[in-house]
């Protein structure tokens, strides 16, 4: 995945402060666990007591492992902020709220 929009440094800085806060966006409980501006995404992981088992390569049951969802930062076409980036900002920001 091939970022074509810079992402401003100070946005990056004050997004950094994010990681490690946690939201709940469709019923799910995420974390922000990393920010890869290379690749133009945040990671997140799933806080579910009991993750899924996932499986090796061939199938079998091996361990459990959060779920992970990489969200765009920027819009690929505009250069601006993703939609998905912009309901999970919202979403981080209300826990800063209360």
């Amino acid at each position: 995945m091939t970022q074509t929009h810079p992402i401003d440094t100070a946005f990056l800085q004050r997004l950094r402060t994010l990681l490690g806060h946690r939201c709940e966006q469709d019923g799910q409980v995420w974390r922000l666990i990393d920010i890869l501006p290379g690749e133009g995404l945040a990671v997140l992981e799933s806080d579910l007591a009991r993750p899924p088992i996932q499986m090796d390569q061939y199938g079998r049951a091996s361990h459990r492992a959060n779920a992970i969802l990489q969200v765009r930062i920027l819009d690929p076409e505009s250069g601006e902020l993703s939609i998905e980036m912009q309901d999970l900002l919202e979403c981080l920001r209300s826990t800063l709220r209360a």
